[in-house]
C-alpha cells in the first residue's frame, strides 16, 4: 500500500511550554484518540512502550512502518492502522507531536493549540 512520500524530518512549533502549532496539535488529538490508551497520556508508556523515549532511538521510517503494519512486542500486539483513514491522514502530524515529546520541546503537560 503506497501512502505517498514521508517528510524527511519532523516539523513542529512549541511556544510557552505547551502551545502547539495547529498541525502538531492535530497530531496530539490523533494521539489522544488512538494511542494514549496504550502508550500513556504523555507518551510515557503503559501497556505499550514509552514513545517519547523510543523515538530518540527509532527512525521516522521505522515509526511509520510500525504505525501502518503494527508490531508484536513483549507485552502484546500493536495493531496496524493502515485501514484507519483518521490515523493515516494525520500520520505526519502524529509523528511531529511525538517528536516534540521525544525532543523535550513539550514536557509532560497537556498541550494547547497556540495562535494560528
Amino acid at each position: 500500500m503506497w501512502l505517498g512520500p514521508v517528510q524527511a524530518q519532523a516539523s513542529y512549533s512549541v511556544t510557552e511550554g505547551n502551545k502547539l502549532d495547529a498541525q502538531t496539535y492535530r497530531g496530539y488529538l490523533t494521539y489522544r484518540n488512538w494511542c494514549a490508551r496504550c502508550h500513556g497520556i504523555f507518551a510515557q508508556g503503559l501497556a505499550g512502550p514509552n514513545l517519547a523515549k523510543s523515538l530518540t532511538e527509532t527512525s521516522k521510517n521505522e515509526f511509520m512502518k510500525v504505525l501502518i503494519k503494527g508490531k508484536t512486542g513483549r507485552n502484546g500486539v500493536m495493531p496496524g492502522f493502515q485501514d484507519n483513514p483518521k490515523v493515516m491522514n494525520a500520520r505526519e502530524q502524529l509523528y511531529n507531536y511525538l517528536r516534540a515529546r521525544a525532543d523535550n520541546a513539550i514536557g509532560p503537560v497537556m498541550p494547547q493549540q497556540g495562535p494560528k
